[in-house]
């Protein structure tokens, strides 16, 4: 039997230092000049591109509503929406000019300044991060404790995380089993493993297209793998410029309203998706409404509620740095984060109108 399944990780720890050094100069050398140089007083909008962490998926739902329903224009600028893929670094697309923000975690980004990059967090699409661990409903796996005893699949790029949670929860390490997988739910549905590192909007998807059960799943973020996912990176310099940081704040602007219409109803994101961004790769409306209603997990919480989507709150900051470190991430502190332009965008409110 064969599982269908499209691997969406944002590369989250895949760039060594040599693989960044190398897609730094390698885009440099193919990078047009700034979006950014646009003439301060243009009535055109400033042009911007954004660079997706991986293929056009509702993933980036509420990014394609803001550019067809035209809220980047009526906040000054004007979007190319770039996807990403396997061979796609979107941070070193940042730091090497050819992309003037990023989407990917907040351990990419942060990994990419320990290799050189200066780059800046403004916003978090994902609170909590997609991280998961899913199970067979007979034999659930419901926290990290009930991982003694099992046989966990570990992706490559995962371990870190996996000694993390384990190393967060007391869990007893020798009594847990990490088996090498790729990124498929075979292992799972044959035995071969008890648990499976996943994607949390996605192979549960293929998991109960396969077996025909829901899965059991539980969230490494509520259990201290604290990393904001599908965040939104820009070079540090970039906003030093005032011209500059006013574009930002306007894509800002236009792509919270995208997603602000994606949280209260994904209905055009999906179509969008499918028929549009997508169109040629084989997804399907129902699949890709699956992952819209399960990502609202992830981007909807009470800090949100509060303050507005995408928002970066202190306690949030604290937390991801204390990840960071747990992930042998050096160096890693509050100026990896700048919450000035999402301040300024909601001033108060925690809508965009």
């Amino acid at each position: 039997m064969t599982f269908r399944l499209t691997r969406r990780r944002s590369i989250r720890a895949a760039a060594t230092a040599t693989a960044f050094a190398a897609s730094v100069a390698l885009l440099a050398g193919c990078a047009s000049s700034s979006s950014g140089d646009t003439a301060s007083g243009s009535d055109e909008p400033t042009p911007l591109t954004l660079q997706t962490s991986w293929i056009p998926l509702v993933q980036f739902g509420g990014s394609y509503v803001a550019d067809k329903e035209g809220y980047y224009e009526k906040n000054g600028v004007s979007v190319d929406i770039l996807p990403g893929g396997p061979d796609v670094d979107s941070m070193a697309a940042v730091a090497s000019g050819q992309a003037d923000i990023g989407m990917g975690n907040a351990d990419t980004v942060a990994r990419a300044n320990e290799q050189g990059a200066d780059l800046v967090i403004i916003a978090a699409g994902f609170q909590k991060n997609p991280l998961a661990i899913l199970s067979s409903p007979d034999k659930p796996i419901a926290d990290p404790k009930a991982m003694e005893g099992m046989k966990i699949g570990v992706p490559s790029g995962d371990e870190a995380a996996q000694d993390a949670i384990i190393a967060a929860n007391d869990v007893d390490a020798s009594k847990v089993t990490s088996v090498p997988v790729g990124f498929d739910v075979a292992p799972l549905v044959s035995g071969e493993v008890d648990g499976l590192w996943v994607f949390y909007s996605e192979q549960p998807i293929a998991y109960e297209e396969a077996t025909g059960k829901a899965g059991t799943v539980f969230l490494t973020a509520d259990y201290g793998l604290d990393v904001y996912a599908q965040v939104y990176a820009v070079k540090k310099e970039t906003l030093e410029d005032a011209d500059k940081k006013a574009a930002i704040e306007g894509f800002l602007k236009g792509e919270i309203e995208g997603w602000q219409d994606y949280v209260a109803d994904p209905t055009e994101a999906v179509d969008l998706t499918v028929n549009d961004y997508a169109k040629d790769g084989g997804l399907t409306i129902e699949e890709q409404t699956k992952q819209a209603e399960l990502q609202m997990d992830l981007l909807v919480t009470d800090e949100t509620k509060e303050h507005g989507l995408l928002w970066i709150s202190d306690d949030g900051i604290q937390k991801n740095i204390a990840t960071l470190e747990s992930l042998g991430i050096s160096g890693a502190d509050e100026s990896l984060f700048d919450t000035s332009l999402l301040e300024d965008v909601y001033a108060g409110k925690n809508t965009i109108e």
